[in-house]
């Protein structure tokens, strides 16, 4: 994201013991805020991962920059629009809801290869560069006409943000409101490298997730149940 390596190294620190916090409070309360948990951990690998491309780009190892910047948008093509909202579907309880988002994920899952499968062969143009102090990541488009990069930046957006803003569950739909508008905050100030800046924002804003679940999960994990003793069992024999 923008700013330098340390400020990427810095929220990797700190979102990598957080996401294993956090999959340890779902874990031992409501294990359906599991891939929801996950978020901060894989923000983290992410924001580490950004992180190499500073490196690499500040001539540190320079030929890890197209694998590092390949690796940040693993995450943006594949990781995102596909477990976003398979993480609400797994808070569901309406059916068609719950259908639905599982539709959006396959969709979205289909799409994200398409564009990040044709850069991985050596020959495939992937090119990470610095503008005004943030990460620009550039590569042949799925379509050529320039005004399918917004068509596109929407769908992806709308993939991302509305399962979240349209969830039963209260603070899940705080979440999806508060990507939305750190979405147009990057879109509108931060255009020129509005990938690597909605990312860092949005992993900045996954800490809310533990917040999540510490007022939200509040049922014992699956398989067990708290039974109440009943009167037969507290009389005395």
């Amino acid at each position: 994201m923008c700013f330098s390596a340390p400020v990427s190294f810095a929220a990797a620190a700190v979102l990598l013991p957080l996401g294993l916090h956090a999959l340890r409070q779902a874990w031992r309360t409501d294990r359906r805020y599991l891939l929801l948990a996950a978020f901060p951990l894989l923000f983290g690998v992410q924001q580490f991962s950004e992180g190499w491309v500073w490196l690499s780009l500040g001539g540190f190892h320079p030929e890890y920059a197209r694998a590092s910047a390949l690796g940040f948008l693993f995450f943006v093509y594949l990781v995102w629009p596909v477990i976003t909202p398979l993480a609400a579907r797994a808070l569901e309880d309406r059916p068609r809801q719950r259908a639905m988002l599982l539709y959006v994920a396959l969709f979205a899952g289909l799409m994200g290869a398409l564009v990040y499968l044709p850069l991985l062969p050596v020959e495939a143009r992937v090119q990470a560069s610095i503008v005004q102090h943030s990460i620009l990541y550039q590569h042949r488009p799925l379509f050529e006409e320039q005004w399918n990069d917004w068509v596109a930046r929407i769908g992806y957006a709308l993939v991302i943000v509305l399962p979240l803003i349209v969830a039963s569950t209260p603070n899940l739909r705080i979440f999806g409101g508060l990507i939305a508008l750190s979405l147009i905050l990057s879109a509108l100030y931060f255009d020129y490298a509005f990938t690597s800046v909605w990312c860092f924002f949005a992993a900045i804003l996954s800490g809310f997730i533990l917040r999540m679940i510490r007022m939200d999960a509040r049922r014992p994990p699956f398989g067990l149940t708290s039974a109440k003793p009943t009167l037969a069992a507290t009389s005395p024999p």
